[in-house]
């Protein structure tokens, strides 16, 4: 069960992904060859509007093909050709992949916390001797801000404490109506391995509206954008190792970790926690697919700025050498990834 629900976020997300890519593109009139929804031979296809639909045997991902992809060496690239299209509609094209992965997370995010609710900054408690409590914070207190960083969720604090380094902390805190601001340097705890400041939130709002919903579901789909973007620095900065890096299969063992603990306690409980890892991996997918790697879409933005900037458009040979490029590095490092995974599940 939990790799057939794995599968399925993953096909939900990447056909999501690539949706993005042929709805923007159709509406720049550039010709959509193909739209796949799974991978493999062909269960299902109709074709409408000069795009063939397709529904293949393994449901992992999809594809959004258009009509100069790989194309011959004698082809010429026709009206409605993405390579013939200005350089405005296709980085619209490029940039509609990640942009829906981030309506997704969005989408998701409403069902998730409309059914369950969220968490606010306020804080339960104060830990008697921590630091924050040397700093005069007290139960009822909202944090405002850590540093320059705003916060709205609780999930935001866990996040700056997990990559804690014991940084001293600037909280803004609104007590009465009234802001304070206090310098906290948390302390290293050795049962959880990180540095505290000692305290516990993650108080629900009681005057939960569909309005705050909505608003409370930017915050949530932000937060793990910032999540992937602290997670990426980390590992850049050395923090974090390439073997603690989880790829298809470690997210397919986490969900079913999340599965076999959430199961007990209903189909509602275990819905949501899918949903929740679906919003996580699609605003991963988001924010990953705008690195300017090459091969990615942030890879082919970054080629059409250059495009733009010196007034003439790079061979499409060179560009196409350059992804391929982009691919066996991505391939590598898929595979180094998906090695130490299955490596994991046998410690």
């Amino acid at each position: 069960m939990s790799i057939i629900i794995s599968l399925l976020i993953f096909c939900l997300i990447v056909v999501s992904h690539e949706y993005g890519h042929m709805l923007v593109a159709k509406a720049c009139g550039i010709n959509v060859k193909e739209f796949w929804v799974g991978f493999g031979p062909t269960l299902f296809s109709y074709t409408r509007k000069g795009t063939k639909y397709c529904i293949k045997i393994i449901p992992l991902g999809g594809a959004c093909v258009f009509e100069d992809d790989n194309p011959d060496e004698d082809y010429v690239p026709g009206e409605g050709a993405f390579l013939n299209a200005s350089v405005g509609k296709r980085i619209m094209t490029v940039l509609a992949g990640p942009f829906f992965n981030f309506i997704l997370a969005f989408l998701l995010s409403i069902i998730v916390l409309g059914l369950s609710g969220y968490t606010t900054t306020e804080l339960e408690s104060v830990n008697t001797g921590s630091p924050a409590e040397a700093a005069g914070l007290r139960a009822g207190d909202r944090i405002v801000k850590m540093d320059r960083e705003r916060v709205h969720l609780y999930e935001e604090i866990i996040l700056n404490t997990q990559f804690s380094q014991g940084e001293t902390v600037a909280i803004t805190y609104e007590r009465d109506g009234v802001q304070n601001v206090v310098n906290i340097t948390p302390k290293y705890n050795e049962e959880y391995g990180r540095y505290l400041f000692g305290i516990v939130g993650g108080l629900h709002d009681e005057n939960q509206t569909v309005f705050s919903t909505l608003r409370y579901s930017v915050y949530y789909v932000n937060f793990w954008i910032k999540n992937v973007f602290k997670s990426l620095k980390a590992m850049v900065t050395g923090r974090v190792k390439l073997d603690e890096m989880s790829g298809i299969v470690g997210v397919a063992a986490a969900v079913g970790d999340v599965y076999n603990e959430t199961k007990s306690y209903g189909a509602l409980i275990v819905l949501l926690n899918m949903l929740n890892i679906a919003v996580l991996l699609s605003a991963n997918l988001g924010v990953v697919n705008l690195l300017p790697i090459p091969g990615l879409d942030g890879g082919k933005f970054l080629l059409y700025i250059v495009e733009i900037i010196r007034g003439k458009q790079i061979d499409p040979k060179l560009e196409g050498k350059i992804a391929v490029a982009g691919f066996a590095f991505i391939i590598l490092l898929t595979a180094v990834i998906m090695y130490n995974d299955i490596a994991k599940l046998f410690r």
